[in-house]
């Protein structure tokens, strides 16, 4: 699912527009978002570009991709397990 979308730089991951309550901004429920079928439509939807969490300075993750999204001209992100999107 990644290799459809753009590798990005991961300077562009910052504080400023990491969104822990991802959720709502799809207008889904938390119950919804443990859902992989509905993230998977949200990635399709709305991802613009990824980056290995482990290359971050912001918020790293090993194991985790940090994911971009862009929704109604904002953008923003947050991190997906990687096995999530395989």
């Amino acid at each position: 699912m990644l290799d459809k979308l753009e590798q990005l730089n991961s300077e562009c991951f910052t504080y400023y527009n990491y969104e822990s309550n991802w959720w709502s901004l799809f207008d889904i429920s938390f119950c919804e978002s443990m859902n992989l079928d509905i993230l998977k439509k949200c990635v399709a939807k709305y991802a613009v570009g990824y980056c290995d969490g482990s290359k971050l300075t912001v918020r790293p993750s090993l194991k985790s991709n940090a994911v971009m999204f862009e929704k109604n001209g904002e953008r923003f992100w947050f991190h997906i397990e990687k096995w999530e999107l395989e």
